[in-house]
C-alpha cells in the first residue's frame, strides 16, 4: 500500500497575500501541513504542488518534495483535484504509483499526524472510496435555524415542515435547541483521503462511498483571512493547541 500526501500551495492566494508562507507563531503556514504529513506513520511521500519559487524553497526546507504546477492549473478557480492529478501523473511517469492520496490543505494547520493515520485506517477497514473530516455543526448553525431570503425580501426557513405556524419559525415542535432533530456536520477541510481510482478515474476526492472522520472543531482553524490567522494564533497563545509532530527544518 503506497500512500501519497499532496499539499496544494499556489502563490497567488487572494484572501491573505502570500498566505502559504505567512508565519503563524513564527513558522510558515505551509510547514504545519508538511510536518503533520511527514509525522504520519502510514504516509510514504509528501509532495507540495506549487507554481511559486519561495513556496518551493520553504517546502524543501521542511522536508517535502516539490512538483512544479503548471500556471494553467494554478488559477483562482482551478480545482484542487486538477493539481493533485498532475502530481500523481508526474510520479507515475517516474514509475511510482500511489494506492491512496491524502489532500493536506495549508489552511488547516492544526490537523494532527494521528488524524491522517486514522483516516487512512478508516478508509481501508471500511472499504470507503474516500474520507472527509467533519466537525459537529454548532447549534446556532443547525439546518433548522438556517434562513433563506427570497427575491422579494421575505425571510423563510430553509426547512419547512407540516404544521408550521410561521414560515420563519423552525417548527412549533422545537422550542429549545436541545429539541432540534439530528446531529449535523460541516466539512472542516483538515483531512481528505482518496483511492487512486476515486481521484484519477472519478475525478474527485470522495468517490461513490465517502466516510466521515469526526474531529473536534474547537481546536481546528480554517485559515482564509487575517482574522483567521489571529484566531489561530490566539488558540496557540492560550495553550489550546497540542501538536503531535515537530515543526523543524530538515534541510538547510
Amino acid at each position: 500500500m503506497k500512500v501519497l500526501a499532496i499539499i496544494p500551495a499556489r502563490g497567488g492566494s487572494k484572501g491573505v497575500p502570500r498566505k502559504n508562507v505567512k508565519k503563524l507563531n513564527g513558522i510558515p503556514l505551509i510547514a504545519y501541513g508538511i510536518c503533520s504529513a511527514l509525522g504520519a506513520k502510514k504516509v510514504d511521500r509528501v509532495v507540495v504542488s506549487t507554481d511559486d519559487d519561495e513556496i518551493s524553497e520553504v517546502s524543501k526546507k521542511y522536508g517535502a518534495e516539490v512538483v512544479i504546477r503548471p500556471r494553467e492549473l494554478a488559477q483562482d478557480l482551478s480545482p484542487a483535484e486538477s493539481g493533485m492529478q498532475h502530481v500523481v501523473k508526474t510520479l507515475e511517469s517516474e514509475g511510482w504509483i500511489p494506492d491512496l492520496i491524502i489532500l493536506v490543505q495549508c489552511t488547516s494547520p492544526f490537523r494532527l499526524s494521528k488524524h491522517i493515520d486514522d483516516a487512512i485506517d478508516m478508509l481501508i477497514n471500511n472499504k470507503f472510496t474516500g474520507i472527509a473530516s467533519v466537525s459537529e455543526t454548532p447549534g446556532h448553525f443547525h439546518p433548522y435555524k438556517i434562513k433563506e431570503v427570497k427575491n422579494d425580501g421575505e425571510l423563510v426557513s430553509m426547512i419547512q415542515e407540516d404544521g408550521m405556524k410561521n414560515k420563519i419559525i423552525e417548527s412549533h415542535k422545537y422550542k429549545v435547541r436541545q429539541d432540534l432533530p439530528g446531529i449535523y456536520y460541516w466539512m472542516n477541510g483538515a483531512v481528505y483521503v482518496s483511492t487512486y481510482n476515486t481521484l484519477m478515474n472519478d475525478g474527485d476526492r470522495y468517490g461513490v462511498r465517502c466516510g466521515a472522520q469526526i474531529l473536534d472543531g474547537t481546536t481546528l482553524a480554517n485559515i482564509d483571512s487575517e482574522e483567521d490567522f489571529e484566531f489561530a494564533q490566539k488558540l496557540i497563545d492560550e495553550g489550546k493547541i497540542q501538536l503531535d509532530f515537530e515543526l523543524v527544518e530538515i534541510n538547510s
